[in-house]
């Protein structure tokens, strides 16, 4: 692959991109910022709209709000320079990722244009909705960086933790996941939690920033986990690697954190040790409401944006703007040694924040490869952000997309009685668990409902499902896909 830059280098450039692709509407209706705009950025997401810029905002006037950037395959596409296919992404994932391109720091920093400290600090200047209708309050960090250094190395974690407003200089923080020093399993990485732990156990505060309005590289990297314990400025240098250029920053004005130049806004201030405070109720990704009653709070001390800065936030759901159909790419990549696996699938619609449910296609012609399959599979390194219960085994002519097609495979193939397994989960999902969603002593299930398994000798005949699918084939699906809009049909 030959790196290629991407075009933009903030989130205004992003925004031009989008505008340039028909891929983002400007709504100039008067908006409240109470459940409002997280309904409308809601209802766009289930029906796959475009990126969304509040321009008319009570309260705010001249300040504008954008949503829904990151959530489908052709808005990530442009976000990374690449063709709109899992694939492309995917490809262009895996090759910055191995590309670091170490950040460097500016003398002129955008996000500095203007710099409020001591009585000028005031978090309610910039449009806050509450997102959702039971929120406990609003949420200014929902797509923010969390920024923190490893007190031991000077590395830099940007993590993508909400936080809550609750006065004019304060916010509650839930920098939570993360794992403390000496339990991480493999893969993992160390973040605010465990940076504010190192500090405390020193008596001494965490500085800490907050970048908003990233760019969607850096807001994609901050969600991801990156080895930032063993690559200095991991998400910083990853995102470089995707950008094909070094990620430019700035020192803060009030500490030694050094942060994205051309961010939009920047929160500056510290957790002070042993203090925590409750936040929430929050709608999560799960499809729940949840409320923390120990998270940090951090202490405002300077606020620095841009001259008319653009906000941007996220609803979260079972649908937000995230590209949570990477999660199928990572599941693939801990499959990737099962050679029979085809196609591994993580479906958006019903897998929720933690992708509860997960299709594998596979060549398979015994039940016994079934039960290798199914041993392999559980035998993986589950965990991040997607932690599956429910594992559905369908032959490699499915079309894992379809939930229509794989749903009827199941109803028709697998009894209950016979194809349906249920094990012990062996692996740990989160440092904290959420009552039953988290549990780390639950339970998987397996289903077969592959076909050419189900065969069996009869009065000397071969049965089962030895007939062919009646589905039309995928080179007469692309072939159609390709030619539909000569055909003129809508």
């Amino acid at each position: 692959m030959v790196d290629r830059g991407v075009g933009y280098k903030d989130l205004r450039g992003f925004l031009s991109i989008l505008e340039e692709a028909s891929a983002l509407r400007h709504v100039r209706a008067q908006v409240d910022l109470r459940h409002e705009i997280g309904a409308i950025s809601a209802r766009t997401l289930r029906h796959k709209g475009p990126a969304l810029v509040f321009e008319n905002i009570e309260g705010y006037p001249g300040q504008c709000l954008v949503t829904n950037i990151l959530d489908d395959v052709e808005k990530f596409a442009l976000a990374l320079g690449t063709e709109p296919s899992v694939e492309a992404i995917i490809e262009r994932i895996e090759h910055g990722k191995g590309r670091p391109i170490p950040p460097r720091v500016i003398d002129s920093a955008a996000c500095q244009e203007v710099v409020r400290t001591g009585d000028d600090v005031d978090l309610d200047q910039f449009p806050t909705p509450w997102w959702h209708e039971l929120d406990g309050g609003r949420y200014i960090g929902t797509t923010g960086g969390v920024i923190t250094a490893d007190p031991r190395t000077g590395y830099i974690n940007v993590g993508l933790y909400r936080a809550m407003i609750k006065d004019r200089n304060t916010l509650s923080v839930s920098a939570r996941g993360d794992w403390e020093v000496g339990a991480k399993p493999p893969g993992y990485s160390y973040g605010a939690y465990t940076h504010v732990l190192l500090n405390e156990a020193q008596g001494k505060p965490t500085p800490v920033a907050i970048a908003l309005g990233m760019d969607p590289l850096l807001t994609y990297a901050g969600g991801r986990v990156l080895p930032s314990e063993s690559l200095q400025h991991a998400e910083y240098a990853i995102a470089g690697g995707w950008r094909g250029a070094p990620t430019e920053l700035a020192p803060c004005k009030t500490s030694d954190l050094l942060v994205p130049a051309w961010a939009e806004i920047i929160i500056e201030g510290e957790f002070l040790p042993n203090e925590r405070s409750a936040e929430g109720p929050h709608g999560e990704s799960q499809g729940f409401y949840n409320s923390h009653s120990q998270v940090f709070m951090m202490h405002v001390r300077c606020i620095t944006h841009r001259k008319s800065p653009v906000s941007y936030g996220l609803i979260c759901g079972a649908r937000e703007d995230f590209p949570k159909f990477m999660q199928s790419s990572y599941a693939r990549s801990l499959l990737a040694t099962v050679d029979n696996i085809t196609d591994v699938h993580v479906p958006e619609e019903i897998g929720a924040g933690a992708g509860m449910f997960l299709f594998v296609a596979a060549r398979v012609e015994t039940t016994e490869e079934v039960e290798q399959l199914i041993t392999a599979i559980g035998g993986a390194r589950w965990g991040g952000n997607l932690r599956p219960r429910w594992f559905i085994i369908v032959d490699d002519d499915c079309d894992l997309h379809d939930l229509e097609e794989v749903m009827w495979r199941v109803g028709i193939s697998a009894l209950p009685d016979h194809d349906v397994q249920i094990t012990e989960r062996t692996f740990p999902l989160m440092h904290e668990p959420m009552t039953r969603l988290y549990d780390e002593k639950g339970s998987r299930i397996f289903i077969d409902a592959t076909f050419k398994t189900k065969q069996a000798v009869k009065n000397g005949k071969t049965v089962g499902f030895t007939l062919p699918v009646n589905k039309i084939s995928r080179e007469l699906a692309g072939k159609v896909e390709s030619r539909w809009r000569e055909y003129g049909i809508d």
